[in-house]
């Protein structure tokens, strides 16, 4: 290539010449005219440093980029971390499944600090609004039994609420536990061991024929149920037990108040005291109550909304 170029040319050539797009002829001759040129030379120089002046914005925008995908990728982290954390500390309570595996452990640990302490064997379970009621016995003493009520959580498993234990006078044993679902009283009935013989079961009630509650003014009352299982559990609101009263008693009395149960035979006679304990039927006996969860939730509640702040630092910073 000719190197009398004029500088018109030269510097046409200098934006292909700057990207390495020229020929080695043609850089041969920009060269040459440069080493030559004052003012191609001045020219080249500002054109050189115009574009080391644009690049160093799209390097620094590829770091902020980097930053920001950092911040992000932190607060991602943040609300995982949080989000676990939060539910390892609700399933720390709500961690029973309703097998009764499960939920003897969960009565036997419930009870184990106290002196009515049971190692529960669970007989029988039933769910009820929400709540699920385990009727269960003593592995060690048969004739101590008991029911426990537990709470459904949104993991699905369930967190124990109370029991209550007591020791049976009687071998067959039909026992009677009074507990409260959604601050509705119920009557829980927990049956098992039973002999053959017995084909029904009775609710014993006093009522009384004159206001007072007088001892000379008190008859007893039963409610008979049919036996189908030697092992039960059955449940009933207390409005529909003293509804059954009413419609099982044909005169009028003033108070009824339940007082134990009672066992038939096929023919309907009463042979409760055939199967009574004669010796030592000492047991442990009480109710057992846990708190509500109001403090679970406040920890919960400051994991959550400290994960917001870290996250909003991130997100914002």
């Amino acid at each position: 290539m000719n190197n009398k170029l004029t500088c018109n040319i030269i510097q046409d050539l200098f934006p292909n010449y700057i990207e390495k797009l020229t020929s080695d002829e043609t850089n041969h001759a920009i060269e040459y005219h440069l080493s030559t040129c004052t003012t191609c030379k001045e020219v080249y120089e500002h054109m050189t440093l115009d574009i080391d002046v644009e690049k160093a914005p799209t390097i620094e925008l590829k770091f902020l980029k980097k930053i920001k995908r950092t911040r992000i990728l932190a607060a991602v982290l943040t609300i995982v971390l949080t989000l676990f954390l939060a539910y390892f500390i609700y399933n720390s309570e709500y961690k029973y499944t309703n097998a009764k595996s499960s939920l003897a452990m969960a009565i036997t640990d419930f009870t184990s600090p106290f002196k009515s302490a049971v190692d529960a064997y669970v007989l029988e379970t039933q769910e009820i609004d929400g709540a699920l009621i385990s009727s269960f016995k003593d592995r060690t003493k048969s004739n101590v039994n008991g029911v426990a009520v537990l709470k459904k959580g949104f993991n699905q498993r369930y967190r124990i609420i109370n029991a209550k234990i007591s020791p049976a006078k009687y071998s067959s044993v039909v026992q009677i536990h009074q507990i409260r679902i959604k601050d509705e009283p119920y009557y829980v009935i927990n049956g098992y061991n039973l002999s053959d013989e017995i084909k029904y079961y009775g609710l014993d009630y006093n009522v009384y024929l004159q206001p007072g509650n007088l001892a000379k003014d008190r008859v007893r009352e039963t409610i008979k149920f049919n036996i189908e299982n030697q092992q039960f559990m059955d449940i009933f609101s207390i409005g529909e037990i003293e509804s059954l009263l009413k419609n099982t008693v044909d005169y009028t009395f003033y108070d009824a108040r339940i007082w134990q149960t009672s066992l038939y035979d096929a023919e309907g006679n009463e042979i409760t005291e055939d199967f009574i304990i004669e010796d030592n039927i000492n047991g442990p006996k009480g109710t057992i109550g846990k708190a509500e969860l109001s403090i679970l939730y406040w920890v919960i509640g400051i994991i959550l909304g400290i994960g917001l702040i870290i996250t909003r630092y991130f997100l914002t910073m």
